[in-house]
Formats: structure tokens, C-alpha cells, sequence
């Protein structure tokens, strides 16, 4: 091979090699890409099993007792099938979460007139007992509105003031400050709760995600709702709540991981067949141009001899 014909073989090779460096190249970082979704698709399937929800204690009419999912409604509204009830606040809205009955017994206490007794107590037709101030007294006829013929629960009276509060933090506005989780909007125009909230509340994922950030604070009328109190409570110190794995979704998720893994897999294999191929074919190139650079040196060494 003469002179130019090796010099114009050689700037060939040099450009393949050139151009087989940039597949390469792309190759690599290809693989890196999918080394990052593979992260990502086990990142989804780490999630998924570390998905928790919230459960309540459920007592059988035979005295057994079993766990099922919680939801606003579920732990809001009277089930008969626990003796608590509880109270929700979410504090993002500084709403109450709250039955229909909760709300009329509300309106109808706060609607009563009490009568000063003139000896420092006061009273309400219908509602046993004196009461020490005008607002204890309508306390009092809530209690009875409840279902607390003594008109003297602590956990209603309780329940009673935390109501008030929640409408004063409105400006008054009732209606503003209770959703009735119990009535969608169409049964209740002014209390009930919109699809979207009505999706909510009997979402067990909804209630757990909102507890879980701290959105939502429980309180729970203990006892048989009269003798007790209305104290704050969560999953870790209420013996009738629980939060357990939450496996609704997680053979799902499991078949989703392996045929996305399956993909990224083969891809992966492939890119490596690929860059193999890409290198032995430069270790051809490259032994190719070392061979053409000798051949050249050998054929300028045997014409300057010529001439020397």
C-alpha cells in the first residue's frame, strides 16, 4: 500500500474510531439512565410496601374482636359496633368533622334561653340540674340533646365547648366550621359533605395520610360517652386504634416492579452487547492503525535510504 492510500486508510479508521468512542459513550450513559429508573421502580415498590393504614377495634356480638379499616366516617359517625365515638378536627381547615345529630344538638342548645335562678345558678326547662354560668347550663342541654338524660357528660360538655370554639374561629359561621360526614350535600345543602369530601371520608388512605402529617387530631368520648371524658388520643396510645402494612395494592405493585425490572434488564443487557461489539471492534481498528502507522514509518524510512 503506498504512501497516501496508508494515510488516507488511516484518517479513516481514525474518524470509525472516533465515532465508535461517541457510541460508546452514548451507551454508557444510557446505562446510567437505566441504572437511575431502576432506582426509581424500586423506589415505587419500597413505597408500596411500606403503604400503612389505620384500623379500629370492632367487639362481635359473640364478645370477639377484630380490626377493620378506618375511615372519617367510619370513626365519626356511630356504628354500633364500639361503644367511643370520636371527635375530628382538621386542623389545615380548623373544621369538625361531625354527625348531623352533633350539629342540630349544637343548634338547639345554643338556641336555648337559661333562666337566672338569682341565687348564682342557672337553669333550662327540660334539662336536669343547675348549672354555674349561662354557658354551662346550654352544655348541659346538649348533653341532653345527645342522649344524657343527667344532662351532666363530661365527654358531651367537652364535646359542646370544642364546637363553640371551632365556630368562633370562623367568625360565627357555623356552617363554615362543621361538615357533617354522615350527609353528602344533596341530603344537607348547608352541612353536608361534596363528592370529593364524601370520596374522602371513606377513604381509609385518606384518613391515615392526614393523620400521619398531623392534619388531623382525634379526640374520643370515652367511657360510655357520659361518665367519661373527651380526651386527644392517637394510634400509638389508643388500644382501639392500630396501623398496620397496607397490602391493598401490593401484589400490584409487586407484578409492576418485576415486569418493569424485566425491561430494564433486558435493555441493560442489550446496551451490554452492544458495547462489547463497539469494543472489539476498536481493538480491531486500533491494531488496524497501529499496522498502518509501522507500514508508513517503514515506507518514509525506505525512501529517504533512497536518496541518502
Amino acid at each position: 500500500m503506498g504512501l497516501a492510500a496508508s494515510q488516507a486508510r488511516l484518517l479513516s479508521l481514525t474518524a470509525r474510531m472516533h465515532d465508535i468512542e461517541y457510541k460508546a459513550q452514548k451507551l454508557e450513559a444510557q446505562k446510567l439512565q437505566m441504572a437511575n429508573q431502576s432506582q426509581q421502580v424500586y423506589q415505587e415498590y419500597e413505597d408500596a410496601l411500606n403503604m400503612q393504614k389505620i384500623q379500629y377495634k370492632v367487639i362481635g356480638s359473640d364478645g370477639s374482636a377484630y380490626f377493620k379499616d378506618a375511615t372519617v366516617k367510619a370513626l365519626v359517625t356511630a356504628t354500633g359496633e364500639a361503644k367511643s365515638d370520636y371527635i375530628m378536627h382538621n386542623i389545615a381547615t380548623n373544621q369538625m368533622y361531625c354527625t348531623r345529630e352533633m350539629i342540630t344538638a349544637l343548634e338547639t342548645a345554643k338556641n336555648t334561653t337559661p333562666k337566672d335562678n338569682g341565687d348564682g345558678t342557672y337553669s333550662i326547662t327540660g334539662v336536669p340540674g343547675t348549672y354555674t354560668t349561662e354557658d354551662d347550663a346550654k352544655a348541659g342541654a346538649f348533653a341532653v340533646e345527645m342522649g344524657d338524660t343527667l344532662g351532666s357528660s363530661s365527654s358531651y360538655k367537652t364535646l359542646y365547648f370544642e364546637m363553640i370554639e371551632c365556630i368562633n374561629k370562623h367568625g360565627g359561621d357555623a356552617q363554615q366550621a362543621f361538615i357533617a360526614v354522615d350527609k353528602t350535600a344533596a341530603e344537607d345543602a348547608t352541612y353536608g359533605a361534596t363528592p370529593e369530601e364524601m370520596s374522602q371520608f371513606t377513604s381509609a388512605e385518606y384518613l391515615t395520610n392526614m393523620i400521619n402529617e398531623g392534619f388531623i387530631v382525634l379526640h374520643k368520648l370515652t367511657g360510655d360517652n357520659i361518665t367519661g371524658a373527651a380526651d386527644e388520643v392517637n394510634v400509638a396510645v389508643d388500644p382501639s386504634l392500630q396501623q398496620v402494612a397496607d397490602e391493598t395494592d401490593l401484589k400490584k405493585a409487586e407484578a409492576k416492579y418485576e415486569a418493569d425490572m424485566a425491561k430494564i434488564n433486558a435493555k441493560d443487557k442489550k446496551f451490554d452487547t452492544d458495547i462489547a461489539a463497539l469494543e472489539q471492534e476498536r481493538n480491531a481498528i486500533k491494531t488496524e492503525i497501529d499496522t498502518l502507522k509501522t507500514v508508513a514509518k517503514d515506507n518514509v524510512e525506505r525512501t529517504f535510504k533512497l536518496f541518502s
